[in-house]
């Protein structure tokens, strides 16, 4: 194999460029906002909300499994992509405190292959019914020249609801809040894209090497680790501690995800070296040459999930998470001045 190392790459090199999207979000959200009718929340939470009579809300999320499909077609594996999708969608409804009702697929391809769609749905009826989600339907799409032979897409849609004066959403954070940290167990499905030109097209590295770094797991199971459901650790926090927001950790990090849910003119402090980084994000920033603050902005490195609850409740919090099998860690807190910083 070739020892050649890229330098400073970056998700832009890569196909995707964070700044352009934000640009056009930014955009969108004015054209959004004038179809909201009143007391709906539309774009920067991790789900859009709809206010009901009982004074509970509808809550609503959609994303897509991204370029992780690439991997499972490298390795032959798909059921993962199916619980991944579902786990995402729950984990987007879980940060404004919103249970899964049901949830709508979509799978396009070039051409039907039977085998390899009943897996990936097999995996979507299992995660369903562990986040206790109707799998309500989908649409499977064959379309020859619009996608390339061999690629997939997934894409889910989950609905759920939020029990009268049970929403949060972040305005009730006050500085010197302590922000806990839930761990992830690998990049869920976010930054494959990046990752994926950092260790294969560098020549240094096979779908099926088997690392002693990744504790003798092969690169392609650990790249398709599923996306983890945080509920059961969110649920034993919440029973414990007075939990004022919640942040799911997809595109774009701690920093731009956290700051999704903290009020204006607040901000947060993360203590970098409060939680280890797991080795496969060592392993492509060194592989890709990539920059530390360009990790942090692309990959969740290590934190799935984060939790921010008052200073005097952090160690309940903590302990209740830990309780349910899920490592957490005080990473920072909540300061004056917008943004996320990092120490």
């Amino acid at each position: 194999m070739s020892e050649r190392t890229p330098q400073n790459a970056r998700y832009r090199d890569a196909g995707v460029d964070l700044d352009a999207a934000a640009a056009v979000k930014s955009r969108l959200r004015a054209l959004v906002e004038r179809t909201l009718p009143a007391g709906a929340v539309g774009p920067g939470l991790f789900s859009g909300l709809l206010p009901r009579p009982d004074g509970s809300h509808l809550a609503a999320t959609i994303d897509g499994v991204g370029t992780k499909t690439g991997i499972a077609a490298w390795t032959g594996r798909y059921r993962g992509l199916g619980i991944d999708i579902v786990h995402h969608c729950a984990d987007d409804l879980l940060a404004v405190n919103a249970r899964p009702l049901f949830f709508l697929d979509y799978f396009g391809a070039s051409r039907l292959e039977p085998a390899l769609l009943l897996e990936v749905v097999e995996g979507m009826a299992g995660a369903c019914e562990g986040v206790g989600a109707a799998l309500l339907g989908g649409e499977t799409a064959q379309m020859p020249g619009t996608y390339a032979e061999g690629e997939i897409d997934i894409v889910g849609c989950m609905i759920g609801s939020v029990a009268p004066g049970a929403l949060i959403t972040g305005r009730d954070v006050e500085p010197g809040d302590a922000v806990i940290g839930l761990a992830s167990d690998g990049l869920h499905t976010n930054g494959y894209s990046l990752a994926r030109r950092a260790l294969f097209e560098s020549g240094r590295f096979a779908v099926d090497d088997r690392l002693a770094a990744l504790g003798g797991e092969t690169l392609g199971e650990a790249l398709l680790r599923p996306h983890r459901h945080y509920g059961a650790a969110v649920d034993a926090a919440l029973a414990v501690a007075g939990v004022r927001a919640m942040a799911h950790i997809t595109g774009g990090g701690i920093e731009e995800n956290l700051a999704r849910v903290l009020p204006a003119g607040a901000g947060a402090a993360i203590d970098a070296g409060a939680w280890a980084v797991p080795p496969l994000f060592a392993l492509i920033a060194e592989a890709g040459g990539i920059a530390a603050d360009e990790m942090r902005r692309v990959f969740n490195m290590g934190i799935g999930f984060c939790l921010v609850v008052p200073r005097d409740a952090a160690a309940s919090a903590l302990a209740a998470a830990r309780a349910t099998g899920v490592e957490a860690w005080a990473i920072g807190e909540t300061v004056v001045g917008g943004g996320v910083r990092w120490g």
